[in-house]
């Protein structure tokens, strides 16, 4: 039996979000985002894939060439580079959700990566994974370490490269391999949202079209004591984060808990004062 990803709408409470997280590691939120705020968006990204090409510049290793894709526009650093981004940042849906698998774990946690990720015709499957997996040292068991969200900014279709996410991946096994007949394509119209887990099994999926173009926006948090995917403090800009909101710096890494994070052996906020 091909198993479903459950979908719900985006005026849900973060309980039934979780709930459904908790059994299938994966559910698709419909209107997860308004008009305004996806066409904002996908107006300030157009800048940004005007500018960027395709494929990843600067490999840390070779197999990142293939993972991240040759035919396909990432770029990174949106917070200094969208107004619209720090809202989704402070999407109350998304931070419910995090709350509530992180905060039993850590103090506070961390914005992981923000990524526009543009799937053009003629890429391939993207490998499966565990975004958690980039933590692998640590043993197991361990708690849910990653909530994330992956915003449809274009249709998500079969054909255009919608993710395949395997329901139910995250009870598996580590060395678990997904088989081809439990993984479901997140189909979505723009403006959705498919929510999971960083323990969920998942991937991009291969673009078959010809001139259609697959846009997405991911958005991770991590528990704040470890190291994030992204390093905030290169890619955005000091001078802006200073006039973000208080909750988007405390995010990107400017909020010093105990002895994590300080500078002069003080808080990190105080240049931003």
């Amino acid at each position: 039996m091909t198993p479903q990803l459950q979908r719900l709408n985006g005026d849900t409470a973060a309980t039934d979000v979780i709930a459904v997280l908790e059994r299938d590691g994966a559910v698709i939120v419909e209107d997860a985002l308004a008009p305004d705020l996806l066409n904002h968006l996908n107006a300030d990204l157009d800048r940004i894939v005007a500018a960027t090409p395709p494929g990843v510049r600067h490999p840390t290793e070779d197999d990142m060439v293939t993972f991240y894709g040759e035919a396909t526009v990432r770029a990174d650093g949106l917070p200094g580079k969208s107004e619209a981004f720090l809202e989704i940042m402070q999407n109350p849906l998304l931070l419910g959700v995090a709350d509530h698998f992180l905060l039993p774990h850590c103090d506070d946690y961390l914005l992981n990566t923000g990524q526009l990720i543009e799937i053009r015709p003629g890429e391939s499957d993207q490998r499966l994974h565990r975004d958690e997996g980039v933590w692998r040292h640590l043993p197991e068991p361990k708690p849910e370490l990653e909530i994330e969200a992956l915003f449809a900014l274009s249709d998500f279709t079969a054909e255009n490269g919608a993710t395949r996410v395997a329901p139910g991946s995250h009870r598996w096994p580590k060395e678990r391999e997904a088989e081809p007949h439990e993984i479901v394509k997140a189909e979505m119209p723009a403006g959705s949202a498919v929510f999971y887990l960083g323990s969920t099994v998942h991937g991009g999926s291969a673009n078959r079209t010809r001139d259609v173009r697959r846009r997405g926006m991911f958005v991770g948090y991590v528990l704040g004591w470890l190291r994030t995917e992204e390093n905030m403090f290169l890619s955005v800009p000091l001078e802006k984060v200073r006039a973000m909101p208080r909750r988007v710096q405390e995010f990107l890494g400017y909020k010093a808990v105990r002895a994590l994070g300080v500078v002069d052996v003080g808080d990190p906020m105080a240049l931003l004062d």
